[in-house]
């Protein structure tokens, strides 16, 4: 522990000495946090740690499974669809549309990289044999079984998933007639639900969907959904709301050329589910809890400002993170606490 905290003192020393009190007060409350997150870096690992790395066991067991469905994806491609339709609607043409294009700079670049559709690239047979596909979360949706239609993204993702056909799916595969986007017949047998996809889907020969055993909780990967009552997000909230608890195929599904999502939000709102309106309540009520929880740590660090028994210098104005010291070194410190 001493060898830790003289490694963070000789850092202090080795830096540019100044003659400010208030620079000395500061640089004294890093070393104390500095020499704290080292000590804390720096533990022992267990012999039950080691035994279970070496034989490959989990390292945390959950109630539940999870699955990442990457909202934020699916959000703009329906807001491209939206978009394309409207200007078809108003036959601009192709350089009409270019000038009514704003070009973007690096930074709103880099975000639109970050937030854009991705797709995994898998090989499939197919009857003309075997080829390479582009398949996603969006696609599976949208082309699930008509026996599916009444289900939204949010339950699509949560109570099934893709599965590659085997031996015992094209049974029963056969003894159905025009089996694209059908359910497939298992009752009396101890298999979970099974659909095909509609004929659109790229895996449409290869894959079909089976219902979960038990259910999955899908977590939303991307921004998070904004607040319900904030104006300048209030379309983005209802365009997720809409994208995750309304059933839809395409766009028009959802939105009219003529409609905004927040007017489409209020007329779909009395058929969503009572589940997911349970859900929605839930996302506004994380909001609600994070602002109450910033509101505390105000209220606490005013308070500790104003009380006369604490040295306000002591108490940092801001938190940042350390730019000026360089990273330590594990092999030197461990050199150090060897000698």
């Amino acid at each position: 522990m001493f060898a830790f905290a003289q490694q963070r003192v000789k850092s202090i020393e080795q830096q540019r000495v100044t003659n400010s009190i208030d620079n000395a007060i500061e640089k004294s409350r890093k070393l104390v946090l500095r020499c704290y997150n080292m000590i804390a870096s720096q533990q022992e690992v267990s012999g039950v740690q080691v035994a279970s790395y070496l034989m490959n066991y989990d390292d945390h067991y959950t109630t539940h499974t999870f699955r990442n469905l990457f909202l934020i994806s699916i959000e703009n491609y329906l807001q491209a669809e939206l978009s394309k339709a409207q200007l078809q609607e108003k036959d601009i043409d192709e350089e009409r549309l270019e000038d009514m294009t704003t070009p973007i700079d690096e930074e709103q670049e880099e975000d639109t990289k970050q937030t854009e559709e991705q797709f995994l690239l898998e090989l499939t047979e197919t009857k003309n044999g075997a080829k390479f596909v582009m398949v996603n979360t969006r696609l599976d949706y949208q082309h699930r079984s008509k026996d599916l239609t009444a289900l939204c993204l949010y339950d699509f993702v949560s109570h099934f998933h893709k599965k590659l056909i085997d031996k015992s799916d094209r049974r029963l595969i056969k003894s159905v007639n025009e089996s694209e986007g059908k359910r497939l017949d298992t009752e009396g047998t101890k298999m979970n639900e099974r659909y095909t996809f509609e004929s659109a889907h790229p895996q449409a020969s290869s894959h079909i969907v089976i219902k979960h055993t038990n259910p999955v909780v899908p977590v939303l990967v991307g921004p998070q959904i904004p607040r319900q009552e904030r104006e300048e997000t209030r379309e983005r909230y209802s365009r997720a709301l809409l994208t995750l608890f309304v059933p839809w195929r395409s766009v028009h599904d959802l939105c009219a050329l003529n409609q905004t999502w927040t007017e489409v939000l209020e007329i779909q709102k009395p058929l969503i589910s009572p589940a997911s309106l349970k859900m929605i309540e839930n996302i506004q009520l994380l909001h609600e809890c994070k602002h109450d929880r910033d509101e505390h740590l105000r209220q606490v660090l005013v308070e500790a400002q104003s009380d006369n028994s604490i040295d306000p210098v002591l108490i940092p104005n801001y938190y940042e993170e350390d730019q000026n010291t360089e990273e330590d070194d594990p092999e030197q410190l461990l050199q150090m606490l060897s000698t």
